[in-house]
């Protein structure tokens, strides 16, 4: 039994390159990273608001968000429904 056209089966999940999972999980890294130095910081020296832990905390947390948004996989995208006919 053939199933309907509106249920065909979901299209299979595209794999993923061996070098943009490992770029994801460095720019995860760098993330994790930002937080537990800010945490390090404020336990060890008991200082929470410091500028210059801010700033090392802001580069690494936007640089590892932007890296894992950049090399983040993406669906692919469905093409458009267009008439058959002209105009």
């Amino acid at each position: 039994m053939s199933t309907p056209p509106d249920e065909a089966a979901p299209e299979p999940r595209a794999e993923v390159s061996l070098h943009r999972r490992v770029s994801f999980g460095l720019f995860a890294l760098l993330l994790a990273a930002a937080v537990a130095f800010y945490l390090w910081w404020g336990i060890g020296y008991g200082d929470w608001l410091d500028n210059g832990v801010y700033a090392v905390t802001i580069v690494l947390v936007l640089f590892g968000l932007a890296g894992m948004w950049l090399v983040a996989p993406t669906p692919p995208a469905a093409a458009p429904d267009r008439p058959a006919g002209p105009g």
